[in-house]
């Protein structure tokens, strides 16, 4: 990987949920920086943590740390994590993150976030199975054999919000940030600030909210992507200098030659997380979410009607109520070409041909033009074009009735043809 006119030396690690880190030593670290143990390393990684089972949509991150089916008790405790060592005493097979497929993917995020690349950490789900999750970031290193101290948990915390994606979809972000391991540097692929992280999802906040925090950047409106700021993530987490506050008015910035870079700290929290996006980018879709398609002008979803599983039932609009006939697997088939399988019948959504109009089905799976589409973003929305007509998948334009068909139009960018596609967790 080329940054600017520097010198690299890229190492590329794959982990288990098919996500990449890059590490690149770059240029030496001023005394300034190196007092504050900034390595002078960048990083550019994947986020796609889907805002279900583990870490919560309510007040940031809500109860007390990470909640719900996820990481449970006072801090990272009771049947999730304790604070004394990752690796001896983590997580329970019996109970919580380790016993649902969601689960797990936040655990492969809390240990990609946590430990190093090149080490590991291998845990059994209720049935036995073992999992290996590897480690990239290293925000919390210490923690692998020790415990998780305050800089661990900040670091490991802002990690962590950094790589969630509401709607559980990968893209790439470039992170800085004060923590050793990652440190400050610059990408021209990557000239969006998106924003700030900053925080300790270990703990509950006086007010009864986890301290989940963020500020704006200067490209906080550019390249918006699904689920991330600026898109409908943004209620995830709180300003705490206000709504639309920039980062720079607020936090101390790094200093020379990493000016502009990012963050020494933030709110006085001092292992904040600054991240970068590019201009345009690909999605990827996760195989352990489930997805839901939300069409952008009705508000109404995808929708195989009345749970047919016969071979060329309509797809429909209707009204989201989480059933197998609202979810779908979507599949990668070829570079940025995806099939998208229904949850309950199994069957792939298939355009109607090289004519435009109603007439979007389901259908077995034969690999067959009319079955593959392109996902792109639009306007922190997605297009769906299908590869054998070129057409989009829309409603049509001013209908938002329930029962209203798909159709497949020639691509125009309206409202009728965006989509919003979220993941859910798997049962």
């Amino acid at each position: 990987m080329n940054l600017d006119t520097r010198s690299t030396r890229s190492i590329w690690i794959s982990a288990s949920l098919a996500l990449a880190a890059a590490l690149s030593a770059c240029e030496p670290q001023s005394a300034d920086e190196a007092s504050n143990g900034a390595a002078a390393n960048e990083l550019a990684s994947n986020n796609g943590l889907a805002m279900i089972n583990g870490l919560s949509l309510t007040n940031g991150l809500s109860g007390n740390g990470l909640s719900g089916n996820g990481l449970s008790g006072n801090g990272l405790s009771g049947n999730g994590l304790l604070l004394n060592p990752l690796a001896s005493t983590g997580l329970a097979s019996n109970t919580g993150l380790m016993t649902t497929a969601s689960g797990r993917t936040t655990v492969a995020y809390l240990v990609k976030c946590a430990l190093p690349s090149g080490h590991s950490m291998t845990k059994k789900d209720q049935n036995g199975v073992s999992y290996t999750f590897q480690g990239a970031i290293g925000a919390g290193a210490a923690w692998e054999t020790g415990t998780c101290n305050t800089a661990c948990q900040e670091g490991v915390s802002a990690c962590m919000m950094a790589h969630v994606n509401a709607a559980g979809i990968h893209v790439p972000i470039w992170l800085d940030s004060p923590v050793s391991s990652i440190g400050y540097g610059s990408s021209s692929t990557y000239p969006n600030e998106e924003g700030t992280f900053f925080g300790n999802i270990f703990t509950t906040g006086s007010d009864g909210k986890v301290p989940a925090f963020y500020c704006e950047g200067a490209g906080f409106a550019k390249g918006i992507v699904p689920g991330r700021l600026g898109a409908d993530a943004s209620t995830i987490y709180r300003n705490p200098f206000g709504q639309g506050a920039l980062c720079a008015a607020h936090c101390v910035a790094a200093v020379s030659p990493y000016t502009g870079q990012g963050y020494k700290s933030c709110n006085g929290y001092t292992s904040p997380m600054t991240v970068w996006r590019a201009s345009s980018y690909r999605p990827d879709f996760d195989t352990s979410y489930y997805y839901k398609f939300i069409n952008s002008q009705s508000g109404l979803a995808f929708d195989v009607r009345s749970w047919n599983t016969a071979e060329n039932a309509p797809i429909e609009q209707y009204g989201y109520n989480g059933g197998g006939n609202q979810l779908f697997k979507i599949v990668l088939t070829a570079s940025s070409t995806w099939e998208m399988v229904n949850v309950f019948t199994g069957k792939a959504v298939t355009g109607p041909g090289t004519a435009s109009g109603s007439g979007v089905v389901q259908q077995t799976f034969n690999n067959s033009k009319a079955q593959l589409w392109g996902i792109d973003d639009h306007n922190g929305h997605f297009k769906l074009i299908n590869k054998l007509s070129g057409n989009a998948m829309e409603v049509p334009a001013g209908n938002k009735t329930a029962g209203t068909l798909a159709e497949s139009s020639p691509y125009t960018g309206t409202a009728n043809q965006d989509w919003d596609i979220v993941a859910v967790p798997q049962s």
